[in-house]
């Protein structure tokens, strides 16, 4: 079994450099190394440059345009060859013994789909994520987020999701997760597309997996935890992201609820998203009253997440009328 890693990068010159060595330098080697650069205006593609001269298993995608994290990944899983794939941000570091650790777990477990490894702060102490699950209001929640690795529950366990700074795929699950073409939700452009996913592989019935034996570390604004605002992080970074981004945010967790609600499991969570999302829309609205045009301008996105509902609920009864054969 084989692995290949898709890098997706954006003005990611202070990071990449690191990156890219704790790629190259696996003890099990990966097959492929993909860095898509969407469009840097840093050096970035002369840091993926200066590699690429030495290791002929990395290859740049480099692009004219910022197409986003869904698109440039999908690009990139296009471009490998792997039984395995890590997709994953340019600001990660990956242990050495990563690889070695992945492709071990996935040999012995032919039903493993994703992996989600234990991903850490920069210093090494906080964690970052230790698998993705969701908030009574069907939010993202990475587990042990911003706490002290000591008060983290890191053994092996199911996961919901896994957080998209570092998450690995069966080849083999990609293609069962496509909808149309896409793997990612192209239409999210960046932001939710790793809960989204993960939430499809669910509906899917894929088995999702917490690894703690293999670890990544992963920058994510750090410096909020000498904030005040620490425990509440995540709010705090959606308020203080440019209005564009906003959008995202917001776009992204309809375009989520569109696709993946299925009220029969989640229909207790109806009072929370209410709720929540008038507080938490609200608020983003608010300093960013702008958000409201563009989503006004996004509904062929809305309708389009409607018809990629009725294709995933298809793939839902195929595999459902697949189980039952097998049963008879």
């Amino acid at each position: 079994m084989d692995i290949s890693v898709v890098v997706i990068s954006y003005n990611s010159e202070q990071f990449l450099e690191e990156n890219i060595n704790s790629l190259i330098h696996q003890s099990v080697p990966f097959k492929e190394i993909v860095v898509v650069d969407n469009h840097s205006s840093d050096e970035s593609l002369k840091i993926i440059e200066s590699f690429e001269k030495d290791c002929p298993s990395l290859r740049k995608i480099a692009l004219d345009y910022n197409s986003g994290y869904a698109k440039g990944a999908n690009m990139g899983i296009r471009d490998t060859h792997s039984h395995l794939v890590l997709a994953a941000n340019a600001d990660i570091i990956l242990d050495v013994d990563f690889n070695a650790a992945v492709i071990k777990k996935f040999e012995g477990d032919p039903g493993l789909s994703l992996l989600s490894p234990l991903i850490m702060r920069f210093d090494n102490r906080t964690v970052d994520s230790a698998g993705q699950t969701y908030s009574k209001a069907l939010h993202p929640r990475e587990i042990g987020f911003n706490r002290p690795l000591a008060r983290v529950d890191v053994n092996e366990k199911p996961m919901f999701s896994v957080c998209g700074a570092a998450t690995v795929f069966r080849r083999s699950a990609l293609e069962i997760l496509k909808l149309g073409d896409d793997y990612y939700d192209e239409d999210f452009f960046i932001f939710w597309e790793d809960f989204d996913i993960g939430w499809r592989a669910q509906l899917l019935g894929m088995k999702v997996l917490f690894f703690p034996g293999a670890r990544v570390c992963h920058f994510r604004s750090a410096t909020l935890e000498k904030s005040f605002w620490s425990r509440f992080s995540r709010f705090s970074l959606a308020l203080a992201r440019p209005t564009f981004i906003k959008y995202h945010l917001v776009k992204n967790r309809y375009l989520t609820l569109i696709k993946n609600f299925r009220f029969k499991r989640f229909y207790w969570a109806i009072p929370f998203i209410i709720v929540k999302d008038i507080a938490w829309v609200g608020l983003l609205t608010i300093f960013s009253p702008k958000i409201i045009i563009s989503l006004m301008k996004s509904r062929k996105l809305f309708k389009i997440a409607l018809a990629k509902r009725k294709m995933l609920k298809d793939k839902e009864q195929e595999i459902r009328n697949k189980e039952k054969q097998q049963d008879g």
